[in-house]
């Protein structure tokens, strides 16, 4: 017991400190790029189209296996909540500690050196935690657009969903945040665990800027693809 007393004052000591702040971020921000890529694999199963019934329709087979396996599901789905309250709290502190560290304005604010993902960081995250609220609420508890969801038939209410503008556009438009905050993320995550020399930050600025444009556009095709007839 006095191990573990000692192991958690040093955990609250880690987490209190900005170091600690940081290094929490970066590797939640790391587990949720490989769930979005795992997310991303399976909606992509849309392309396959539809098949003869419901059940021989592919993405419906990838949405029955989740479902049972209900407990792997759940825990799954908890742990991630987590890593986003994690992220989100750690995120924020991070942002008013930097605030505080300097009261006093600057006379003349030009942000030369920063890019637009880092300058919109804060706001592009608070739009993807309305937007995962929004998600959830629409396909995976059906309290928004009921109307539209079958929930034996994952494809079409995919179909059903992506062919109205409004949706469509909401959903485009996470997808222009999620990939801003990716890139800036995959690089920040970088500085955070040691890389500074120049070749190695050459090559995750790189790298960023591909795990930006495969996710959000793979993610963005799906709507796109469906209300522009080419899914149906």
């Amino acid at each position: 017991m006095k191990n573990l007393g000692l192991l958690y004052c040093r955990f609250l000591k880690f987490y209190n400190s900005s170091i600690g702040k940081k290094w929490i971020v970066a590797i939640t921000g790391l587990a949720m790029v490989g769930w979005l890529l795992g997310h991303m694999l399976g909606n992509l199963q849309i392309y396959a189209g539809r098949g003869a019934t419901p059940e021989d329709t592919l993405i419906n087979q990838y949405a029955a296996m989740l479902k049972g396996n209900i407990v792997l599901l759940w825990a799954v789905r908890i742990i991630m909540l987590k890593m986003i309250v994690l992220h989100v709290v750690c995120t924020i502190s991070l942002t008013r500690h930097n605030r505080a560290a300097r009261p006093v304005g600057y006379q003349k604010n030009t942000p030369t050196k920063a890019s637009f993902a880092s300058r919109t960081m804060i706001y592009g995250g608070l739009f993807l935690l309305l937007y995962v609220i929004y998600h959830l609420a629409h396909f995976t508890f059906g309290q928004v657009h009921s109307s539209l969801l079958n929930h034996h038939d994952l494809y079409s209410s995919m179909i059903n969903s992506f062919q109205v503008p409004l949706i469509v556009a909401i959903y485009l438009a996470a997808q222009i945040f999620l990939g801003l905050h990716l890139y800036h993320g995959v690089q920040s995550t970088a500085r955070t665990l040691g890389l500074s020399h120049p070749f190695y930050l050459k090559l995750v600025n790189s790298l960023g800027v591909f795990i930006a444009l495969l996710i959000s556009l793979g993610f963005a095709s799906i709507p796109i693809a469906v209300l522009s007839g080419v899914i149906s």
